[in-house]
């Protein structure tokens, strides 16, 4: 006898529509995550948004027109996720957005494999990897079923990059989780975005070198520019809306890999 196949969902069901559907940004006053809560704003979504720096999150909260939900947490902190996420009700989606590296002192210890202390690449795995373990640890009993959980990595892990092994190493552990949790937390949907060089406030406030060899670097690839948030932000809310979508790593880059 042939097994019985769980029924696919109707048209209606498949409707790719974020709209009333509640959404948490954790790490959303600038860059990448405030892009994407404007694109979630703008889909008719409800949104939180989460940060460490009170005076970010007031300045998003004001440009966003005062639409979302903000609140101040540290998302090293796994007591912080803890609570913070106690005093939410059920969601639809969140999302993690963490830097590489906490301050201007760690990025400048980053550089050549050899020349990069422990204490570097301690902090990289605890400001990149460990926020996106607490929020999946305390978040996703939390997500509505078919709902789903969402990691911010990058392409330092998938080509090789000189100066970059820190980040390497805690982008390859998140999307290891990724394709863990997709089996273990379904009908949770778990997926994560890799993008390339995105023009973001860090980016934009990087030493001139830096700039010029990242320019450098764009320019060789089949899209030749940086992206930008908007851009990846259109990413997210894709994997987000797609109820097919788990374990899948969308990779945003402009072709970097391929060169």
């Amino acid at each position: 006898m042939a097994p019985e196949l769980t029924q696919a969902p109707s048209t209606s069901e498949c409707d790719a529509s974020l709209a009333g559907q509640r959404i948490i940004l954790i790490g959303a006053s600038t860059g990448i995550g405030f892009a994407t809560a404007k694109a979630a704003l703008a889909a008719r979504a409800k949104v939180v948004i989460a940060g460490r720096s009170v005076e970010r999150l007031d300045r998003a909260w004001k440009e966003l027109d005062r639409q979302v939900e903000a609140f101040r947490l540290d998302a090293t902190e796994e007591h912080s996720m803890a609570v913070f996420f106690a005093r939410m009700e059920s969601f639809d989606h969140l999302a993690v957005f963490v830097p590489t590296a906490p301050s201007a002192k760690v990025r400048s210890q980053l550089g050549a494999f050899l020349e990069t202390p422990p204490e570097a690449f301690e902090a990289v795995i605890r400001n990149k990897f460990w926020p996106q373990l607490f929020a999946a640890r305390h978040g996703a009993p939390r997500i509505a079923p078919g709902g789903s959980l969402l990691f911010v990595t990058g392409q330092a892990h998938r080509k090789s990059l000189p100066g970059y092994a820190a980040s390497a190493a805690a982008n390859g552990a998140a999307e290891a989780l990724v394709r863990a949790l997709a089996v273990e937390l379904a009908p949770v949907r778990v997926n994560a975005i890799a993008p390339g060089l995105v023009e973001s406030d860090i980016l934009r406030t990087a030493p001139e070198a830096f700039r010029r060899a990242a320019a450098e670097k764009v320019a060789r690839h089949p899209v030749p520019r940086m992206g930008t948030t908007g851009e990846t932000a259109a990413g997210i809310l894709l994997l987000m809306a797609n109820r097919f979508a788990t374990g899948v790593v969308l990779e945003l880059d402009g072709g970097m890999k391929l060169t």
